[in-house]
């Protein structure tokens, strides 16, 4: 029996009646509408249930025949149900669809703009990055004492991305980068970083110093969670924890360390400052460095009010 060619499979599977490709015109767009109102960018629906990009956008250009199991993951990730994609009604009214395309027009900070005015107006609103905070820096930079203070100020739940990669693999850290190497650990913490956001409407989460190193993972970080870099001074960093009974061994392996971290802290300087508000821990007490984060949050609120009044 001779062997299909790619092309006609593809055709004879996506139909090719007008009525067909109407239909997947109307599912695509309203996937795209969906995005929007959500305001997700494409990588970060493409992160959020697995899709590619690319199959994304042939999806919304109408182009694309989506499985059920695919249209389930994209709903999954819009915060919808699969019928909601894929009932059929009449057409979209006019004016819609000009307001559409002029957003797809925007920028992106206009957009970021224009969708906080659609929400604060029209009153659909897409779960709040400030609900769920992610704590980003270095090792030994006060993280985790700064996020567990944030999060009881907060009564939110406070989470450690790395207790959950573990809880998910089975082994340490250590282990994973020793026996799997990184690659496999960054698909592991993006795959609960993903979990997480899913299934965690508020809380702060402690997330881990390379995070920033890994584009898709801190892309989605960003997408989910409002980002406080939380920094100190190399010498903090160095000397944290130590105290006037430390061995010589111990100071020799704390001078050891500087000039890997200060490399580290070079590198990742540029991605940490990114964040949507960045806390010093150097020499204060923790209370303050909440006091400060919190202040910065409700300063950008107030700016986000003044814009759609």
């Amino acid at each position: 029996m001779p062997k299909q060619s790619n092309t006609s499979s593809s055709e004879a599977r996506r139909g090719n009646g007008p009525a067909d490709e109407a239909y997947l015109k109307l599912v695509g767009e309203r996937v795209r509408v969906m995005r929007l109102q959500m305001g997700m960018s494409r990588k970060a629906l493409s992160q959020a249930s697995g899709v590619s990009e690319r199959y994304l956008a042939e999806l919304e250009r109408g182009t694309g025949n989506a499985s059920l199991l695919v249209l389930r993951s994209i709903a999954d990730a819009l915060g919808t149900q699969v019928h909601e994609l894929t009932v059929e009604e009449q057409n979209r009214p006019v004016d819609t669809t000009l307001a559409i395309q002029h957003l797809e027009n925007l920028s992106a900070a206009q957009a970021i703009e224009a969708r906080q005015m659609l929400t604060d107006r029209f009153g659909r609103k897409a779960p709040s990055r400030v609900a769920r905070i992610a704590i980003v820096g270095l090792r030994s930079a006060g993280k985790n004492e700064f996020g567990n203070a944030l999060a009881e100020a907060l009564q939110v739940p406070f989470v450690d991305l790395d207790r959950e990669v573990e809880r998910a693999s089975g082994i340490g850290v250590s282990e994973i980068y020793a026996v799997h190497g990184e690659a496999v650990f960054q698909r592991l913490q993006k795959e609960c970083l993903g979990n997480l956001l899913n299934g965690m409407p508020r809380g702060v989460i402690h997330s881990g110093g390379d995070i920033v190193t890994s584009e898709e993972t801190y892309d989605l970080l960003f997408a989910g969670c409002l980002v406080v870099w939380v920094r100190a001074s190399l010498d903090e960093i160095l000397n944290g924890g130590s105290d006037d009974n430390q061995s010589d061994g111990e100071r020799l392996a704390v001078t050891a360390m500087q000039p890997k971290l200060e490399a580290a802290l070079a590198e990742r300087t540029p991605l940490y400052e990114k964040a949507d508000a960045i806390v010093d821990t150097t020499g204060r007490p923790v209370e303050d460095a909440v006091s400060d984060v919190l202040e910065q949050i409700r300063q950008k609120a107030a700016r986000r009010e003044r814009i759609v009044a």
